[in-house]
């Protein structure tokens, strides 16, 4: 069993969109999801309790017992744990943290995201796990160019020699429209840009907590962006 924790300092970020399209998408791929909703406000699951299909499965939960739901579920056979955490920087987002194989920084192109979340990767740094950062909720590109923001947080990210997502996530509409109704955007309109991107971001996440070889050891993240990782040129086409 692999555990992937969705790890974000504020709030607004898109964390739990991200998580259950995550979810979905591992779940679309054949492997044994159980989300486990840690975040006060229970987004997941009001997602997953309008959603008719049966996967991927979710259970409510305080840091405090996290350490016995991993191994009830690796015990149940499930393949990937996927802990939707709260927005903060506390013990239990600690524990969250220390169970997981990998940790998803999830943050938008801004200022403040990027402060906070710099917090956020100092504890995975600390406690020795693997991070790797989303840029989520990102504006188009304008004339085929990047807007300022977006550039400036690549750049910001690079500078704390953050490990960064080969695929960014754009502000869609189509993101919100379908976890309003217990969907998610590959599932709600599977030739969408949308579903491009969370398919390729999957796709990313897969090769790195099941590598090919390595006897089951989890791939981490290079340090830096690899040539040819651009933001711009790495996510789906507009």
């Amino acid at each position: 069993m692999r555990t992937l924790a969705i790890l974000s300092q504020k709030g607004g970020t898109g964390k739990t969109t991200v998580a259950v399209h995550l979810a979905a998408a591992a779940c679309a791929a054949g492997k044994h999801v159980l989300m486990t909703d840690l975040d006060p406000q229970r987004s997941a699951t009001e997602w997953r309790r309008m959603r008719t299909a049966d996967s991927p499965a979710l259970i409510e939960a305080k840091a405090g017992t996290l350490f016995v739901a991993s191994h009830t579920a690796e015990r149940a056979g499930v393949d990937l744990l996927l802990l939707d955490t709260r927005p903060a920087q506390d013990s239990d987002i600690a524990e969250a943290i220390r169970l997981s194989d990998l940790c998803l920084l999830v943050l938008r192109p801004s200022f403040f995201d990027i402060k906070a979340i710099a917090r956020t990767l100092e504890m995975t740094r600390a406690m020795g796990k693997p991070a790797l950062f989303v840029v989520n909720q990102a504006p188009a590109q304008r004339e085929h160019r990047e807007p300022p923001a977006v550039l400036e947080t690549v750049a910001a990210l690079r500078e704390m020699g953050a490990p960064l997502a080969p695929v960014g996530l754009r502000a869609r509409h189509i993101y919100q429209s379908s976890v309003a109704r217990g969907l998610t955007a590959q599932e709600a309109a599977p030739d969408s840009a949308a579903a491009q991107e969370i398919n390729l971001l999957w796709t990313h996440l897969d090769q790195l907590l099941w590598p090919l070889s390595g006897a089951g050891e989890i791939h981490r993240p290079p340090a830096t962006p690899q040539a040819g990782d651009d933001f711009s040129a790495s996510i789906a086409a507009q």
